[in-house]
């Protein structure tokens, strides 16, 4: 089992989302993607890519260290990039122009073209990135936080309401009420302590 196997938290909604989570607790830049490997990890795990997709780029990671290094390079400025984005769209502010400039950059990595992949007993139009290109591998991520843009407040992108935590996620509640990354970590933990304080309060009262 990999090691981002293990740390990896799946509650954002979206791959773009959970990217952007793949910051420490303190947010930092470090975190559970920190190679190629790690990136390549995540994306599978996400269904970004499928397996023998994952092998093809564990595999030019390898044949092409460098490449593939300056496209991890690229990938943490779009997590950066991507956060921004978050915060302004949980706050719903307008999003600076240089962040939109900088999401169709990513866009225009994935060059490629559309194709028909098989769904079950069915078809979903899917994308076909150029091969033998690393930062084909960026695409995913870049298409789902451009969608998100698109929908702008539809999307219902929201912060942890910890104000310690630096998770985002996408709210499909049907009240768009919730307002933790997890019940059973932040939630509960916050509840905890909003309950001592009331109770503290009331001894000294």
């Amino acid at each position: 089992m990999s090691r981002i196997r293990r740390t990896f938290i799946k509650i954002g909604g979206e791959i773009s989302v959970d990217f952007a989570n793949t910051v420490s607790p303190e947010g930092a830049e470090a975190g559970p993607v920190r190679s190629w490997r790690d990136l390549v990890d995540f994306l599978e795990l996400r269904n970004g890519v499928g397996r023998a997709e994952g092998t093809a780029l564990r595999a030019m990671g390898e044949r092409d260290a460098r490449a593939c290094a300056a496209a991890f390079e690229q990938a943490l400025e779009l997590r950066a990039t991507i956060r921004a984005v978050l915060e302004a769209l949980a706050a719903r502010r307008p999003l600076q122009a240089g962040l939109v400039d900088a999401v169709n950059r990513a866009l225009a990595l994935g060059v490629g073209s559309p194709r028909l992949a098989r769904q079950g007993r069915g078809w979903r139009l899917d994308f076909a990135p150029v091969l033998g290109e690393p930062l084909r591998a960026l695409a995913p991520i870049a298409r789902s936080i451009a969608d998100l843009i698109a929908q702008g407040r539809g999307a219902g992108i929201r912060k942890c309401a910890n104000p310690r935590c630096v998770l985002y996620f996408r709210d499909t509640s049907r009240a768009g009420s919730r307002r933790w990354c997890s019940m059973a970590v932040c939630g509960n933990r916050m509840k905890v302590a909003a309950h001592t304080r009331r109770h503290g309060r009331s001894r000294t009262a």
